[in-house]
């Protein structure tokens, strides 16, 4: 979330009918049993067990939202791992703000500095990686709290950050395979001078209505268009179409952590319904405050754990 920006919002209602009859079409049953037999890998390895033609829109990922946000108050903050220890807890997808300032970017939520900058990201990334080359992370980039050209962000996207982590980054504006992909980061460009996977665009279909007023809107409101997402997800079968499910949100009387105690157990609940043998798809779901167990909840789907 943003403390500056407009919310950007996409809606979905589906009759519960023509859901069940989309879902039976893809397999994936209302609810069931967990696989008894499961085997889950670790959480800094779970890419590398998957097959390298699954196609990344096809999978279920852990992800964070404002994923540097751990500075400036229980307003402001959003996470309390830093992007390696994310990553080490099977975290794949990370939500980077970056303020263009003094020709680089330092990593915002809204206003309040989070005391990195994105060579720092990259770093990190650039070293869990070469450690766990069967992985990848799909990475939102996002101009935040500032307001150059797309021209101007992209030339400092290029000049100083691709340029000097060549090969790092995989920037087409197509869902890539996991194999094509394993040991780098696929950049998913919330800004129209970075190249990569549209933000927005044809290929990513977006549920993150994060301004929610109050705790009594999770239950009205963010929940069903949360759940209603990760059904659309869960029928969707399309390897080209990347779902993300923010379970995050922050209003004028609900604070970061309150939507997120509110939102856990019934996502919670959500996966524990769900028929696992069938490794039901649940595409990418960024969280606050993310941990090791809501993570492996997540990525278990895969091996039907």
């Amino acid at each position: 979330m943003s403390l500056t920006d407009a919310p950007i919002v996409s809606r979905r209602v589906f009759a519960r009918s023509a859901l069940a009859v989309g879902l039976a079409a893809a397999g994936v049953g209302l609810g069931g049993a967990r696989a008894s037999a499961a085997t889950v890998p670790g959480a800094a390895d779970w890419m590398a067990a998957l097959d390298g033609q699954a196609s990344l829109a096809r999978l279920t990922i852990p992800g964070t939202h404002d994923t540097g946000a751990l500075h400036g108050g229980p307003i402001t903050e959003t996470q309390t791992l830093s992007v390696a220890d994310q990553l080490a807890a099977g975290v794949r997808f990370l939500d980077v703000r970056c303020r263009a300032i003094d020709g680089v970017f330092a990593i915002h939520h809204g206003p309040v500095f989070q005391q990195i900058f994105f060579g720092d990201v990259l770093n990190q990334c650039q070293a869990f990686l070469a450690a766990h080359p069967g992985e990848t992370v799909l990475m939102r980039v996002k101009q935040e709290y500032s307001s150059v050209s797309d021209a101007d962000f992209g030339t400092i996207f290029a000049t100083k950050y691709q340029s000097h982590w060549p090969g790092l980054m995989w920037t087409e504006n197509r869902i890539p395979h996991l194999g094509e992909v394993r040991g780098r980061v696929v950049v998913i460009a919330d800004n129209g001078g970075v190249p990569g996977v549209r933000w927005g665009g044809a290929m990513t279909d977006i549920e993150d209505d994060y301004d929610i007023g109050t705790i009594f809107e999770i239950s009205s409101r963010k929940w069903p268009e949360t759940s209603s997402h990760l059904d659309a997800a869960r029928a969707s079968g399309d390897p080209q179409r990347l779902f993300l499910s923010f379970t995050s949100s922050s209003g004028w009387g609900l604070w970061p952590r309150q939507a997120a105690d509110a939102m856990a157990p019934r996502l919670r609940s959500y996966v524990g319904g769900l028929d696992h043998s069938a490794r039901p798809v649940l595409g990418t779901v960024p969280m606050d405050f993310v941990t090791a167990d809501s993570a492996r909840m997540l990525y278990a789907l895969n091996f039907g754990g």
